[in-house]
């Protein structure tokens, strides 16, 4: 496609005929490589839910009532049960991996890859616990559409030693 552009050597300077240029090859460029300004979204298919969940989205799902409110719930709800086979002090920090869905409910959860909670360590009990109590999510949005985004978060625990 070749466009003809006649301008008036009195009516337009160079730095104006030049802007005007590269706008007309700027959106050349758009056409012909499908850019169109807005963040891909990548996303894998999930068999097991018969969906596609995605990694990366525009706007990242969010916990009820924004992080301060998230903060505030792990503080209140992380209870970690003492285990005589597990020193607390040299457990890796948990992460958190589940799949917020399309209604902001979590789905799919596990904790640092393992789905058996019969080998999970008293931290990774306790963030699996957080999991199941965790209420339903804003759903994360892509292209305007609501989407079920994969989340991993780790599990921060500050602990605090109680002396009688």
């Amino acid at each position: 496609m070749v466009i003809f552009l006649k301008f008036s050597v009195f009516r337009y300077s160079m730095q104006t005929r030049i802007l005007f240029l590269f706008g007309i090859l700027l959106m050349a460029y758009e056409t012909r490589s499908g850019y169109t300004g807005k963040l891909e979204c990548p996303f894998y298919y999930s068999k097991l839910l018969k969906k596609n969940v995605y990694t990366k989205v525009e706007i990242e799902p969010e916990f009820p009532g924004g992080e301060a409110a998230y903060q505030r719930f792990l503080n209140k709800n992380l209870l970690i049960t003492e285990d005589p086979n597990d020193d607390v002090t040299s457990l890796p920090i948990p992460k958190m991996n589940f799949i917020v869905d399309t209604d902001g409910q979590i789905i799919n959860p596990c904790i640092d890859s393992k789905y058996d909670t019969t080998q999970f360590n008293c931290l990774e009990k306790a963030a699996w616990r957080l999991i199941k109590k965790m209420p339903r999510w804003q759903p994360g949005v892509c292209e305007g559409k609501e989407v079920a985004v994969e989340i991993t978060r780790p599990v921060a625990i500050c602990l605090l030693w109680k002396t009688e």
